[in-house]
């Protein structure tokens, strides 16, 4: 009798385990970014996709493995860091395009985690927006402005006003002493509905932005045993 009590409790354990780790793969789900990037972080000059060495390369140390970012708040937010940049115009780095289009979802989520800043910037208006477009046809903008929501990377901690918006990581061994990327969490007003593609629109000021990592905030959310949100790290990769 005890033999089978003890084999019972060990399928309880393993099933609870295997809940926890599908809600959690609802939780979060990462976007992928490199068919749609035009440069990137190792040996390029990330504003215009050309080959130099820069401060962000040293900073973000992209070859090493397990280098964490920190979330919003309380969530420590999973972001997955490629060599893969999208950047959009902006007047001091002009040959870039003015909009990245169709950046494909296919989900439906209760939040997008933006990974971003610019070089350069644009106080007192906004320089770059996002596109949501659901299957529905309608869309949601989400507009992005120094000092708000956005900022020149090398503006670490310049404090930023919006609340959903975080330097998330903070370089401090560098050339640039006070460079970062922050993280904004958009609050999708259509939960339910089915976000197809996404825009990256450039308002055209000198600000140049980049986007380096998109990661959708789905519907469910896996808490553990103890009532604690089940998190991961971010990894980088390299293509070899």
């Amino acid at each position: 009798m005890k033999l089978k009590l003890l084999v019972k409790l060990l399928v309880l354990v393993v099933l609870s385990a295997v809940t926890v780790s599908m809600a959690f793969s609802e939780q979060f789900a990462f976007v992928d970014l490199k068919p749609y990037a035009n440069s990137k972080i190792l040996k390029t000059n990330w504003w215009t996709g050309q080959a130099g060495n820069t401060d962000l390369e040293e900073a973000l140390d992209i070859a090493k493995n397990g280098h964490e970012f920190e979330g919003l708040g309380d969530v420590k937010v999973p972001f997955k860091i490629e060599d893969a940049v999208l950047t959009v115009y902006g007047s001091n780095s002009a040959g870039n395009p003015k909009k990245i289009e169709g950046i494909k979802i296919g989900k439906a989520s209760k939040a997008i985690y933006f990974l971003h800043m610019t070089g350069w910037e644009n106080v007192g208006a906004p320089s770059y927006k996002f596109i949501m477009y659901y299957d529905d046809g309608s869309t949601e903008e989400l507009l992005m402005e120094s000092n708000i929501n956005s900022d020149n990377w090398d503006q670490v901690p310049a404090p930023l006003k919006d609340k959903n918006s975080a330097w998330v990581w903070k370089e401090t061994a560098v050339t640039v002493a006070n460079g970062g990327l922050i993280a904004t969490k958009w609050d999708n007003p259509k939960a339910s509905k089915l976000i197809k593609t996404i825009d990256f629109v450039s308002l055209e000021t000198p600000a140049v932005p980049a986007l380096f990592a998109l990661t959708l905030g789905d519907v469910s959310a896996a808490v553990t045993s103890g009532g604690k949100l089940a998190t991961t790290w971010s990894y980088l990769k390299v293509d070899r």
